[in-house]
This record gives structure tokens, sequence and C-alpha cells, in this order.
């Protein structure tokens, strides 16, 4: 039983995704160690999952008036958890997860209403506010535990759900002169962005069905350009704005949109849409991704972020989570299209910093929830349960845990979750499914993962492979292929485009580095390779002198990995930072014990030489800031 909804595979794909990757992850290691901290604290709460669908049983309980308008949105919490906690199954093999996820998908079917609407607004307001974002990620859940169902009943009563749900929304949304309401009018928020949005479930739909109105919808919804007032597939294609420029610059919403183009272009052969997704790409990392691998300054905007990124903190949120996972999501299908390693690179920025960084591994972090029930094993014990992402992320000295983004109550308790927290799954979920690619001559590695992987390719063949690092706190890498059919083809391992410095050996003989992956043509079970990339320490400049105040931070990155001041060293944010560096910009540094130990562990720790002759301590941005307070305000932008 296959029913994978992500478009088939043709000729335009430099790459896709390897099949059934699993990992073996009880090695441990911080990708193992983040992988059960999630599951422990999130999506094991069997609580919160029945929270979710609760809001599809209350009827209209998304029918919150703002100004006269509907504009609750927790409709969007169970699809968007489920998304990532498949993914975060489908990789790990948790056989106590995947019975969490079954009950919760059986219990959601059962709120479906005798018209096949799947909704938390009433018929009087629907198709207003985020009507159709919340039934966008309604079909987004099911598709992707369609992924891992074992259960062909399950499955068949899900496919149903799904069609009736969308055949709804296709009677009431469309042309005017149907007689239906346009996608874009269907909200008054960003112009339709958010509406649109709904384009990438209504193409895997029609992959999945060969339902051909399915496709005409998805269609309509692509001449219809994104929003009101500008079509922004065009406007991408043209390649002579950049997204901060368009009509409505919603960085979370308008990403979204352009999953679903570069899905209907995948599907439909389209290389105008395919192209126009490309420049889109291309265009974002030039003008709205941080060091950090976030985008948004403003809020949660496209706003030009790589220029404005060292403007001081004030009273505004910035590098929204949502934006975070959703950039990965993109660069994931943007690897895809265009095989081409920056995308790559992308992703592990993102993942290394902004996103670890949102990840609330620390006991500090103050409970948000009286009791809930906490599946360990067999038994459902209380459990104190709390956000387990962040919302917001700081640039320059600010304290985390500002604000929860996308907040709405449950108003039968009056407890509460976001936007953020229920999409950060996603994030460490598509790191296992797209650590290995692969194409017609052989395996990719794009991501390290310490465990054992067992995968098959496109064409049937499996492998095995014991991947042994620390990276990125190590740029050690050992890998033996415990299993290998040589019909498979080459493995090629990804360089990140940091390391000008690195080596590689296969069975005791050196490799070529001279490209963006190393090479091995040939592989035979047990053969043994080993890696070793660049961590010197680099100081990095902003990207753009004329940015406000940029002439006088800089940023230190050990591998992919960025360093931060944090308050809790004792070092002020405001002392400046005079490193010792090279004529090739590299620092002087060693590294340390970690610090924190009675309040926590950071990841990483260096000592960074300072041209006084004294050291200024440093730690991984992902484990700055983590007492959500003024304590540990930190800063990955440094004076200088």
């Amino acid at each position: 039983m296959n029913y994978s909804t992500g478009g088939a595979n043709y000729t335009g794909d430099k790459l896709v995704p390897v099949k059934n990757i699993s990992y073996d992850l009880s090695g441990r290691g911080a990708f193992a160690m983040d992988t059960d901290f999630i599951k422990r604290t999130q999506l094991y709460n069997v609580w919160l999952w029945k929270k979710f669908v609760a809001q599809f049983r209350a009827y209209g309980a998304d029918d919150l008036r703002w100004a006269g308008v509907p504009d609750g949105w927790r409709s969007e919490y169970w699809g968007k958890m489920m998304r990532g906690a498949s993914l975060v199954c489908a990789y790990s093999g948790d056989e106590t997860l995947y019975a969490i996820l079954t009950e919760s998908v059986k219990e959601l079917l059962a709120t479906a209403d005798s018209e096949g609407r799947i909704t938390t607004y009433s018929k009087e307001y629907e198709f207003n506010g985020w009507d159709l974002w919340g039934r966008k990620y309604v079909l987004l859940g099911l598709q992707y535990y369609l992924e891992i169902c074992r259960d062909e009943a399950l499955a068949e009563k899900i496919v149903d759900a799904m069609c009736r749900h969308a055949d709804r929304i296709m009677d009431y949304v469309g042309k005017e002169q149907e007689g239906k309401k346009p996608i874009n009018k269907t909200t008054s928020i960003w112009g339709g962005l958010n509406s649109s949005s709904i384009l990438e479930p209504f193409v895997r739909l029609y992959n999945l069905t060969g339902e051909q109105k399915y496709l005409d919808f998805s269609e309509y919804i692509v001449s219809e350009g994104g929003c009101d007032g500008e079509n922004i597939f065009e406007a991408a294609y043209e390649d002579k704005k950049a997204p901060y420029e368009y009509a409505y610059v919603k960085a979370y919403e308008m990403m979204s949109c352009f999953e679903g183009l570069i899905e209907y272009a995948r599907t439909t052969k389209n290389e105008h849409y395919r192209q126009a997704a490309i420049n889109f790409g291309y265009k974002l990392l030039k003008t709205d991704v941080t060091v950090i691998g976030c985008c948004g300054c403003t809020h949660e905007l496209f706003d030009n972020s790589a220029r404005l990124q060292t403007r001081a903190a004030d009273d505004t949120v910035m590098q929204e989570t949502c934006v975070t996972v959703t950039w990965m999501k993109l660069c994931s299908q943007l690897l895809r299209l265009t095989g081409d390693r920056v995308f790559a690179d992308a992703m592990e920025q993102s993942f290394c910093n902004a996103y670890l960084g949102a990840l609330n591994t620390h006991e500090v972090v103050k409970p948000l929830y009286k009791r809930s029930l906490f599946v360990e094993g067999d038994k459902l014990q209380p459990y104190y349960s709390m956000l387990t992402f962040d919302s917001y992320s700081p640039l320059t000295a600010d304290s985390r845990g500002r604000n929860v983004g996308g907040l709405c109550a449950f108003r039968e308790d009056n407890t509460y979750y976001g936007c953020c927290a229920c999409i950060g799954s996603a994030g460490i979920g598509l790191m296992g499914k797209v650590s290995l690619t692969e194409d017609e001559d052989g395996i990719f590695v794009q991501y390290y993962v310490n465990g054992r992987v067992s995968f098959k390719t496109e064409k049937g063949y499996e492998a095995t492979l014991c991947i042994k690092t620390n990276y990125p706190y190590s740029g050690e890498v050992g890998i033996c292929a415990e299993r290998w059919d040589s019909r498979i083809g080459a493995l090629k391992l990804r360089i990140p485009a940091y390391s000008k410095r690195t080596s590689a050996e296969h069975n005791g003989r050196a490799l070529s580095t001279d490209g963006e992956y190393i090479c091995v043509p040939s592989v035979s079970k047990g053969d043994m390779l080993s890696v070793v990339f660049d961590m010197r320490v680099r100081e990095i400049l902003p990207p753009y002198a004329d940015g406000p105040d940029a002439e006088k931070y800089a940023a230190y990155a050990y591998g992919p990995v960025l360093l931060a001041k944090d308050r809790l060293l004792g070092d002020y944010l405001s002392e400046r930072v005079d490193a010792v560096t090279d004529g090739e910009g590299y620092a002087e540094f060693e590294l340390s014990d970690t610090p924190f130990d009675e309040i926590y562990d950071a990841r990483l720790a260096v000592r960074l030489r300072q041209k006084n002759g004294g050291y200024v301590r440093l730690v991984d941005y992902s484990s700055a800031g983590k007492t959500l307070d003024e304590r540990s305000k930190c800063a990955v932008w440094l004076l200088k």
C-alpha cells in the first residue's frame, strides 16, 4: 500500500527523497535526543490531540469576530501537528506514536458533518477568515498520515473523507461567473495568500485519486495568482522584484503558496511555474534569509531581512518559527527541483540555528497547562506540559520567549496553544525525510545523522548505512556500508559550502573533495568512509553594508552552527568583540567545556581570542537564551 501524494517523479526533478527511510537512533546523538524530546513533550500528549480534535466538534469554534470578521485559526492546529508527527513517525518507526496518531485520525474523521465539512467554522461564517487555511491543514494532516498508514480500510475512509471535504469546498469556491466565491475573496487577510495556499493539498489529492476535478481546481487557484491585486507567481517568473516588494508580504503564507505551485508544476510538467518557484527561492536567499536561517525582522513579514538583520532589537518580534519550518520545507522542494547544494546548505543553516534555537529543551520553561495525559511506554501518567517550541528568535541583544505566535485559547478551559508549537515537529521530521536523496546515478547524503539508517531506492534496492558522528558539533563523520546493493550506484556526500578544507577517505584511500559532493563511484558491503569538515570559526560580516548599523556588527560560526553571547556567561552583551582573525576571516578559538551547569547545558562552547589577549565566551545559538527572560538575554550579531 503506497499513499505517497507528493507528486510524480519526472525529469524536471534533479533529486528525489529516498523512500522508506528508517533510523535506528538508539546510538543517541543530538538528532536522536531532539527527536525523543519532541515526542515526549508534545507528540505523545494524548490530551493535546484530543483538545485539537474537540475544536472541530464545537460548532463554530473559530467564529471569533474582531471588527465583524471571523478570524480564528484553531482549525490549523491538528493538521499542522499531524503532518510533522507523521514525518517523525516515518523515520523513527515509533509504534507508540503510530498508535496515538491513528486514534487521533479516527477521532477527526468522526467530526465530519453530513456534507463532509471538517472545519471549525459554522456555515454562517464559513469561507471567511482562516477557514480555507484550516481546511488546508485538515487535508495535509490526513495526506501525510496516509503515507504511514498500515490499515487498508482506514486508508480508504481517509481518502473518501478528503474527497467529500474537498468537493464541498469546490461547490462554493471558484469563478464568480459560476456563482461561486473567488478564492481570494474567501478572506480579508493578506490578500488571500492564506486561502490560496490550499493549492498544495489539492494537487496532492489529484495525485492520490487521479480525479481530474482536483487538478482543474488547482489550475483555477494558480490562475488567480495567489493573492488579490497581484499575481505573485508571474511576478516570481519575471524576477524583477523581490518578495518583500510584492503587494502582500506575509512570509509563511506566501511560501506555502509557492509550495503548492511547485507541486502543481511537478505534476503538470509546467516549466513556466517551475522556473517561477526557482526564481522565488533564489531571490529569498539573496534578500530575506538571515544568518540563523529565517526570514522576517518586522514581525512575520518579508522585509529585506538580509539587510535589516543587524537592526537593534526593539519591541518588534521577529524570526518566526513557522517561517523557519516553512522555509526549510520550501528548500527541500527546491533542492529536489534544482539539485543545487545551496538549498541543502540553507536547510541545515535553518535547522542548526533558528529551528533548534526555538526548541524549548530546558526545564526552566514554565508549564502552560495544569495537567494533561502523557504517554510513556504503555502507561498514562499525569504530566506537566509546555510549549515545546518557542515562536520568535532574536538576532541582536534580546530575550527569547517574548510572545506566543498564533495563540488561540481553548474556550472549554482557557488553556491555549500556538501556531509555531504545532508546526515545529515538521522541521525535524523533514530533516529525517530528506537526509538522503537520490538520482539515477546513486545516493546523496545531505545531512549527517548519528545512527543506523536503512532505506529503499526508487527502483527497490535496499541498503543500510551506519553513521557515527557528533555533527554539526564536530566535523568528523564515519560511515560504514553495513548493507549495500551494487545496483544502487554511487554514494555522494555533501560538502557544505562553509567547508573550505575537507578531507575524506574510502577504505583508507584519499578521495577527491574538489566538488560540492564527495563521490564514491563504487561501494561494497563493509566499506568504510571517513570525512573531516572544516570547523574553523569564521567571522561573518553583514551581507549588506548599507543595513542599519551593519558596520557595528559581526557574527561567528563553527561549521553551520552560529555562536552567540548569553548573559549567563557573565560577559555583557554591550561589550565589543575584537577577535583575532587571519587574512581569510578565520578567528583564533578553542573549544571549552559547556557552561551553565547550574541551569542548563549548551551543545557547544568556544573561547574566542581577543586582540587584547583575553577571550570572549560563546555558545551555540540554539543553546543561548533558554531561560526565556532577561537572565539569558542573548545575541548572535555581536558588537565589534
